[in-house]
């Protein structure tokens, strides 16, 4: 297009952060661009609100990526049939709508937009959401209504994105079940599956106790009494509690039940040859393992970790930044090859990944030699009354200083590049923007902070070549478990990176060594990672946590063994 629009040209000089385009006129100007849009739009960086419907839009330009403050995109009523993959880099983005287009899949990195919290895609020919999905740790509310779904997407009962949605509307699919796992979208508050081909209905929908506004309207359900109180617009608590008792039964219990029963219908014979069959398979599973995780319990340290050693969390962390978990990595050795580096870049990739760039969990790591004193605190205060020393920089320095000269360094990198993207800490500062308190962990003994998640550690605790004893901690928002699973991944990369432990005495003279060098197992030697739990507790010393429990490191390799001190 030669000429620039009115009201593009109107937003760029007054420098507008909101913009609507809409009208039969515009419309006749992007039949005649091809169906594109003026290069110049994507020149508007201040925008945070941009609505683009009903204008006949078919492609969008890849410098779409250069607005990088929108937080509301509305692309309703066009004929788009895909989405640049760039799109996704607006992490900025809180509400997504592209419903009424013609699209057929979505961007394989749609899971880059973490603080996602709106996503209409409904009135499409999309079969299927990216796996990357998953990672939306803030969507809460899901339009796929009028599509060619056959099921509802599998990333939907994955964490973290399980632990926020809280509406999924799929009317008019195809979808023909919905699966036990649905027990998983915990927040779950309005569910419609109407107009599709459901047959029945798992219990596991009363597994959602938030669930408040179900619609299986006009599908072919086989129990009558069911689709008689659907269709006839019972009220919900009726159709709830039917489901929960007449419901389908969770195929997981009912291949329990059929185990049970087997095993109560077989002889001896029977019994001694499925005895041998596992005893062999056990063999089998034993060849398979390449590596140990060896868990030690909280009593088991010794002088490398003081005794009694622990975490103390108080209640103004827990307004903050509620949830932490912790660990101890004994005996590591990072001073040969690419260990060292291969540790570092793990949490960078983690915390890109898993982490959702730092908005679901935060991972930093401590020599343990540096923590002398028998406990860990962890609080939150205003950022104008506490110092720290931050990760390669000179000296300690106010938080709030840090803060402030952080988001100085910011602009200047955006003024310097000519673009809205910062990279490193600088990209994590919108986390801490307007909090009036920051959390932080200090070291008991002379109240030193050695933390400031999401930004940076001390560089009094730093990790180096030459460190063996290492405190992991990971501290989130969103849940417990999701900080679980960024710490089980983390010692999983770990071991898979080659990770492991040496010889190391705990104070009940136990000794664990990494027995690769054994000559007497050079066949299938065992490397061992020892990873030492950690107590987390409350100001009045009530246990709140222990990690890792008989419920985390539950791994789905088989080159992995866990051996807990039950198993000792």
């Amino acid at each position: 297009m030669s000429h620039i629009w009115s009201e593009i040209k109107q937003a760029k000089e007054e420098q507008r952060r909101e913009l609507v385009l809409k009208g039969s006129e515009l419309k006749k100007k992007v039949e005649d661009g091809d169906g594109c849009l003026p290069d110049d739009l994507y020149e508007l960086s201040l925008l945070n609100f941009l609505e683009v419907n009903s204008l006949g839009v078919k492609c969008l330009n890849p410098k779409l990526e250069n607005l990088q403050n929108l937080s509301q995109l509305f692309l309703r009523q066009n004929l788009l049939t895909e989405i640049p993959a760039c799109a996704c880099n607006i992490i900025t983005l809180k509400i997504l709508d592209l419903s009424q287009n013609a699209l057929t899949q979505l961007p394989q990195n749609l899971g880059n937009l973490v603080n996602l919290q709106t996503l209409n895609v409904a009135h499409n020919s999309l079969s299927d959401v990216p796996e990357s999905a998953k990672a939306l740790a803030n969507l809460a509310v899901l339009d796929i209504s009028t599509n060619k779904f056959t099921e509802l997407p599998h990333c939907l009962f994955e964490l973290p994105l399980s632990a926020r949605l809280a509406e999924i509307h799929a009317s008019h699919n195809a979808i023909e079940d919905v699966k036990d796992e649905i027990e998983e979208i915990t927040m779950l508050k309005v569910f419609d599956l109407s107009n599709n081909q459901l047959n029945e209905l798992t219990k596991n929908i009363g597994c959602c106790l938030k669930l408040k506004q179900v619609n299986f309207k006009s599908n072919p359900l086989k129990d009558r009494r069911l689709r008689k109180l659907v269709d006839q617009d019972s009220s919900q608590k009726s159709i709830m509690d039917y489901i929960r008792s007449k419901g389908r039964q969770s195929k997981k219990k009912e291949s329990k039940s059929k185990n049970v029963n087997e095993k109560q219908t077989v002889g001896k014979g029977a019994r001694k040859k499925l005895k041998d069959q596992k005893a062999q398979e056990a063999e089998n599973i034993d060849e398979l393992i390449k590596c140990v995780i060896e868990v030690l319990k909280v009593e088991e340290q010794s002088t490398a970790v003081p005794e009694n050693f622990r975490v103390v969390v108080y209640e103004e962390a827990r307004e903050v930044r509620p949830f932490i978990v912790c660990c101890i990595l004994r005996g590591l050795t990072l001073d040969t090859g690419d260990k060292y580096k291969n540790f570092i870049t793990l949490q960078t990739r983690l915390h890109d990944e898993v982490c959702g760039k730092r908005t679901i969990a935060t991972i930093a790591t401590h020599d343990m030699s540096a923590l002398k004193t028998c406990f860990v605190e962890y609080d939150a205060q205003p950022p104008n009354t506490f110092k720290i020393h931050p990760l390669g920089r000179k000296a300690a320095v106010g938080a709030l200083e840090f803060y402030k000269r952080l988001c100085s360094e910011a602009e200047n990198m955006r003024k310097d590049k000519k673009r809205n993207q910062v990279s490193g800490i600088h990209k994590y500062l919108s986390m801490l923007k307007d909090q009036e308190q920051f959390a932080f962990l200090r070291r008991s003994s002379d109240d030193c902070i050695i933390s400031l998640p999401p930004l940076t550690n001390c560089d009094a605790t730093k990790v180096s070549p030459e460190s063996t004893d290492i405190f992991v901690e990971v501290t989130g928002t969103k849940s417990l478990r999701s900080c679980k699973d960024v710490l089980d991944e983390f010692l999983k990369r770990l071991v898979e990176l080659g990770c492991y432990s040496t010889a190391i005495k705990t104070n009940k003279e136990k000794d664990f060594y990494d027995d690769s060098s054994d000559e007497e197992n050079t066949e299938n030697p065992k490397h061992t990672l020892v990873v030492q739990q950690v107590r987390v507790e409350d100001e009045k010393g009530d246990v709140r946590v222990v990690y890792p429990a008989k419920t985390d490191l539950l791994f789905d390799t088989k080159e992995i063994k866990i051996l807990r001190y039950t198993e000792k």
